[in-house]
C-alpha cells in the first residue's frame, strides 16, 4: 500500500507544475461542457411541430371530406317554397289583371329583317322608366324600344331618340272603335291582327298608340 502523501506536499506538487499545463488541462473539460450545453436538442424541436400541424390539417380534411355533410348540403333545397299549382294559377291571374289595368301603349311596327308587321303592348311605366324589348313573331329578332337602364344603349333612350338617330320619325295616334287616328290628320282602319292583339292584351279605346 502506497503511503498517503501529506497535504502540504500535495499543495507543493500542484504549485510546482507550470501554469500553462494547469490552465490547458483545466480549460479542456470546461470548453467541452460549454459546447454541449449550447447545442440544441433535436427532440424538443420536433414535438411542437407535431402538435401544431397534424391536428389542424386533420380537422380541416375531416370537415371538408365528410360524406354526411356534403350529402346534406347537396340535397337541401335553396328555398322552402313548394310548388302549388293552385297558388301559381292565382298569382298568374293577379299579374294578368294588373297588366290589363295599368296604363299601356300599343306599338305597331315593321321588322326590317323579315318585313313582318306586328302589334305589341307595353306598359307606359316600362317605356318611360325601364327597358323594353320586342320580339318579332316571325323571325324572332329582338328590337330595343326603350332603354333607361343603359343595358343596351349608352344613353337613356326611347323609341323617339332611337329613330331620330336613324333619320326617322315616330308617328303617334289613338284608337277609337275600329279606326286609328294619327297625329298627321290621317286615319286608317284597324286590321284584324291588331284587333286580336289588343283584345288579348287587354288594352282599351282611347289608349295611346305608337305606330
Amino acid at each position: 500500500m502506497r503511503p498517503a502523501m501529506p497535504l502540504s506536499q500535495g499543495l507543493r506538487l500542484i504549485s510546482s507544475l507550470p501554469r500553462s499545463a494547469i490552465s490547458r488541462n483545466a480549460a479542456r473539460p470546461l470548453s467541452h461542457l460549454a459546447f454541449r450545453s449550447l447545442r440544441p436538442s433535436p427532440v424538443p424541436s420536433q414535438r411542437p411541430a407535431t402538435r401544431i400541424t397534424i391536428p389542424s390539417i386533420g380537422s380541416v380534411r375531416t370537415n371538408s371530406s365528410s360524406p354526411s355533410s356534403s350529402s346534406e348540403t347537396g340535397d337541401r333545397p335553396l328555398t322552402d317554397r313548394t310548388n302549388d299549382p293552385a297558388t301559381d294559377a292565382e298569382h298568374e291571374q293577379a299579374n294578368r289583371q294588373r297588366r290589363e289595368q295599368e296604363p299601356a301603349y300599343q306599338i305597331t311596327f315593321t321588322c326590317k329583317p323579315c318585313n313582318e308587321r306586328s302589334s305589341h303592348r307595353m306598359s307606359k311605366h316600362g317605356y318611360h322608366r325601364g327597358t323594353v324589348l320586342i320580339r318579332c313573331p316571325t323571325c324572332r329578332s329582338r328590337h330595343v324600344i326603350s332603354d333607361h337602364l343603359n343595358i343596351f344603349l349608352d344613353q337613356k333612350s326611347t323609341l323617339d331618340d332611337i329613330l331620330a338617330k336613324q333619320g326617322d320619325k315616330l308617328t303617334r295616334g289613338y284608337v277609337e272603335g275600329d279606326m286609328e287616328f294619327w297625329d298627321d290628320g290621317s286615319s286608317t282602319p284597324r286590321s284584324q291582327s291588331e284587333t286580336e292583339s289588343e283584345g288579348s292584351s287587354g288594352s282599351s279605346d282611347g289608349q295611346g298608340k305608337l305606330g
